[in-house]
């Protein structure tokens, strides 16, 4: 679990680096904290017009990579990574904690196939990375 805050040009490389070592990315958003989830889904829908033919799947999840509500559930949305997309995060954001509610959806995660490299926790300000990836980034 890593806390360091990840702005600016160092954004920009992470999502270059994890570009070449992922196949999709995820992000959230917490049906708990929706006051109108019709009204918060357009929103969403709008924010990701330019990447729509690249959405895999949006599922309906209790729990993701860091984060495990009681009751509640979350809209959990998946997406091809590749040029088109990381082109939209990099514009979308200058933070790896800048994906949060209501601003954006939250907690970013990148997968290689079914396995998360890295996960953010947007509100909680830490993010979990696969230490050899993390190595490779930082050398």
């Amino acid at each position: 679990m890593i806390r360091e805050k990840i702005e600016g040009k160092r954004y920009q490389q992470l999502i270059e680096f994890l570009a070449t070592r992922c196949n999709r990315f995820a992000f959230v958003e917490n049906r708990q904290l929706m006051d109108d989830e019709k009204l918060r889904l357009a929103f969403v829908d709008e924010i990701m017009a330019e990447i729509k033919d690249q959405i895999i799947d949006r599922k309906i999840q209790r729990q993701w990579e860091t984060t495990i509500l009681g009751e509640s559930t979350a809209f959990v949305f998946y997406f091809h990574l590749n040029n088109v997309t990381t082109q939209f995060l990099k514009e979308r954001s200058n933070s790896l904690f800048g994906w949060i509610t209501p601003k954006l959806p939250e907690d970013l995660m990148f997968y290689q196939d079914d396995q998360c490299l890295l996960a953010a926790c947007s509100h909680e300000g830490f993010f979990i990375v696969d230490e050899n990836l993390w190595n490779s980034f930082n050398d």
